[in-house]
């Protein structure tokens, strides 16, 4: 794998504690602005309108004043630390790829719709029945910067900095997807049994495509579409993110999903490896 993309964590300093700093440094700035924004909320929710619209348009600006300033802190400090260019965390090249990120965008966003349509139909005849074109219009275009923010940070330091840093102790690929897809399962088991193993299947998928591809830039466009799409279309924003947890499983939807993310990455083998 000598010149790849996981190989750039050779470059600059690489102690453990640069790792722990640069990550520990995130979480405090995120908590640092939950406390602030949590006293202004009462005063600020005041300014949107009291209906879902209002709610979801509240919830995705909130989204990208956190993620936004946690993403600008993450590449400033993990640079500093490291002694490596900001982009070394992105791709293997020197330049950001917006043609790699829209491909990944369009292409899991048809392939999610598609399957989401199919096995949530009830919840897209609600939305048919109750579709304002403004509205919608407005939720897209600001769901698509703040989603695209948080779903980049994600990325970033998932799939870009932590899976780098793996890399130095475990070098066999397989092994170090597993690993890196089952932190990202772990992350969303608060959700229930069968979040954390679509999360799973969806890190590998996406290890996988990043490790194929020598950047982050697809997945990150594709994991966009994945929230922007869910929270648009089949999720209620407020509902999903207190929901209980869950052992239950709905294997037929877990199926397809899992299915569809190889069909995802054998497109990208396929069509956009280079």
């Amino acid at each position: 794998m000598k010149g790849s993309f996981i190989e750039n964590a050779s470059q600059g300093n690489n102690k453990w504690w640069h790792y722990a700093s640069s990550i520990f440094s995130v979480v405090v700035v995120i908590a640092i602005l939950n406390i602030i924004i949590r006293q202004a909320i009462p005063d600020i929710k005041k300014l949107f309108p009291d209906n879902d619209f209002g709610k979801n348009l509240f919830t995705y600006i909130l989204v990208f004043v956190i993620m936004g300033v946690a993403l600008l802190a993450f590449l400033v400090v993990a640079s500093k630390q490291h002694q490596r260019p900001k982009m070394s965390f992105i791709s293997s090249k020197d330049t950001l790829s917006l043609r790699q990120y829209f491909l990944g965008f369009v292409s899991w966003g048809s392939i999610l719709f598609i399957g989401s349509s199919i096995f949530e139909y009830q919840k897209l005849e609600y939305f048919l029945a109750n579709f304002n074109l403004y509205q919608f219009t407005v939720l897209f275009l600001v769901g698509f910067v703040a989603i695209g923010v948080q779903s980049f940070f994600e990325e970033l330091v998932l799939r870009g900095y932590l899976l780098q840093g793996m890399h130095l102790l475990i070098k066999k690929v397989v092994l170090l997807v597993l690993l890196n897809s089952l932190v990202f399962g772990v992350l969303h088991f608060g959700y229930g049994i069968e979040s954390f193993l679509s999360s799973v299947t969806f890190g590998v998928a996406f290890t996988t495509i990043v490790i194929v591809q020598n950047r982050i830039e697809f997945v990150s466009g594709a994991h966009n579409a994945n929230n922007l799409i869910l929270s648009l279309i089949f999720l209620d924003l407020s509902k999903a993110t207190n929901e209980a947890f869950s052992w239950e499983i709905d294997w037929r939807y877990f199926s397809y999903h899992s299915i569809a993310l190889l069909i995802l990455v054998a497109l990208v083998y396929k069509f956009f490896r280079r």
